[in-house]
């Protein structure tokens, strides 16, 4: 088994009196897929969150590589730049094109000289099938490809994981199919991926490992047939009983 490139362990995260995350632990290896599900306001997205610091967790350890990122000192931009972060609203700047979008994190952030940096862009632009409107603006774009520049903004940053907060959930039906594909060909080339999703049918073709989450804990976890086929949880077979697997929730 190769070391993790992630470990969460006992992660906590409360805002005031009131608990969010508690007590959430797991690793993830190397090119694993992880698809987090559950009920709305289950502390999902907090989590992303905490493992990219853009919230403080309260309490708990996180390692990267097997260094520890939230010990006193780390440089959380530093931590930033090695986790990509894909969000449910697109975040684009939309006085720049695509091409910009994608180059200006590079530039500013990584110190990228901007002649190199045009061309990962391109490079990722491509992969991602949005090369040929790399010089069209934000508002000129489809919601499914303004997320799909999200996403090649962040692999142009060389990410060791890349983290995806429920990124079809702004789209309508008919594109949401789109983004899905480009993450689907992310895991295939072997990408590691967190996907917190409502997206059952991708979560059971894609993940190695789906978590299911109640009330800021993880409640089940295991790899996709067995929680979509034989959950141990009570709960779990009650969230999984209102949908098919194959439809959103």
């Amino acid at each position: 088994m190769p070391l993790p490139v992630l470990r969460i362990e006992k992660l906590c995260k409360s805002f005031g009196n009131t608990a969010v995350i508690t007590d959430v632990s797991f690793d993830v290896i190397p090119s694993e897929v992880i698809v987090v599900i559950g009920s709305s306001g289950t502390g999902k997205s907090t989590m992303l969150q905490c493992i990219n610091l853009l919230l403080r967790p309260t309490s708990g350890r996180i390692f990267l590589e097997e260094k520890e990122i939230t010990a006193p000192g780390v440089n959380q931009d530093n931590v930033r730049r090695q986790m990509g972060m894909v969000f449910q609203e697109f975040n684009l700047f939309n006085h720049l094109t695509v091409l910009g979008n994608v180059t200006i994190g590079m530039v500013k952030v990584s110190g990228i000289p901007a002649k190199q940096a045009k061309e990962k862009a391109l490079q990722e632009l491509e992969r991602v099938g949005m090369a040929e409107h790399c010089e069209k603006y934000p508002a000129q774009l489809s919601g499914g490809q303004k997320q799909r520049v999200g996403i090649a903004r962040a692999l142009g940053m060389d990410p060791k994981v890349m983290l995806f907060d429920e990124p079809t959930s702004a789209l309508d039906p008919e594109l949401t199919g789109e983004v899905l594909a480009v993450m689907q060909k992310l895991a295939a080339e072997g990408m590691t991926m967190i996907i917190v999703s409502h997206e059952m049918g991708f979560a059971r073709e894609v993940a190695d490992r789906v978590i299911f989450m109640e009330n800021g804990t993880i409640e089940e976890q295991g790899i996709p047939d067995q929680i979509f086929s034989t959950p141990r949880s009570e709960r779990t077979r009650k969230f999984l009983s209102v949908i098919r697997p194959g439809k959103s929730v």
